[in-house]
Parts: C-alpha cells; structure tokens; sequence
C-alpha cells in the first residue's frame, strides 16, 4: 500500500495468504470443471484467506493435478482487496501461491490505498514474502506525511510533531 513516495513500498499489500489458514469463499453459484482442477464461483464473490479479504464478480481457483493444491486463483470484476487499513481494487486480481504474488490490473487504472495515502497504475504487483509492490505503466501517488515522534531534553521525552501545516 501507499507509504513512501516511490513506486515500490516497503508497506507492503495484501496479506500473504498462510497456507495453514483455511480458505473460506461465498458466493451465489459454484461449478466444479476438470475434476475439481477448476472451481469456479460467481456473483457477489467473498473470498477470506487469514486477514485477507477479496470481493468479486467472478472467482477462479486452479487446484494442481498431482496435490489439489489451490495454485492460482483469480478475481475478475469489481476487484476488491483488503486486509487492515490497507485496500486495492481493480478490474482483475490473479494470486500466485508459489510466487507469493498478487497481479491487479484495471482500466483505465488499479488504485491501492492505505489510510489517506493512495497510489493508481494500470499493474499492480504485491511481493506478499517481501512486504512490498511495484506499480507499472503510468504511475500516480499522493502522499500524506506521517506524524513523527522527536526525542527531545536530557530526560529524553517522546513529543509528537504534527507534519501536515
């Protein structure tokens, strides 16, 4: 999410889904393709992943063959990601298990955004193991200063500087 003034983040995105945590979806209808390889759930999407919230028109989830172990899932339609204070929508979201990454796209722009601060791209790539993201191909950011803490006086008390005027 939006926290320095760059285009890659030490804030860091959605969450990273622990693979310990139970997946838990709902949604209007669900079909099952290729033996349960393709799960498919559609309208008013709600997928939970640990913190991690996605809201969606359609979601897809490809399981391997060998393990039918979920190896990508993607949101398609009215994307909504969010965990904490911490939020990012766009037109399609694909979640790489293996990679640890989010890819979010929209037109004419994905938006992520962290209390006041946000940050628009037409891609946006979430590093989930990193805690970190990179924004591609035309890149805005609005950036509101932090409040910052200042030790001041020989008994070292913490005072808080207000850094918007």
């Amino acid at each position: 999410m939006p926290g320095s003034g760059s285009s890659q983040s030490t804030q860091g995105q959605a969450a990273d889904p622990k693979k310990d945590q139970p997946i838990e979806i709902n949604a209007d209808r669900m079909r099952s393709e290729n033996g349960g390889k393709k799960i498919v759930f559609s309208g008013n999407v709600v997928g939970f992943w640990g913190d991690l919230k996605i809201t969606s028109d359609i979601l897809e989830l490809y399981n391997s063959e060998d393990t039918q172990e979920t190896e990508e899932i993607v949101a398609i339609g009215n994307v909504f990601i969010s965990r904490d204070n911490k939020r990012a929508k766009g037109d399609r979201a694909v979640y790489l298990d293996k990679l640890q990454k989010i890819i979010l796209t929209g037109t004419p722009r994905a938006t992520a955004w962290e209390d006041q601060n946000i940050i628009e791209g037409r891609e946006m790539i979430f590093l989930l193991d990193k805690d970190r993201f990179l924004v591609n191909d035309r890149v805005r950011m609005k950036f509101y200063p932090k409040e910052e803490t200042a030790e001041t006086g020989p008994d070292k008390k913490k005072i808080s500087v207000n850094a918007r005027k």
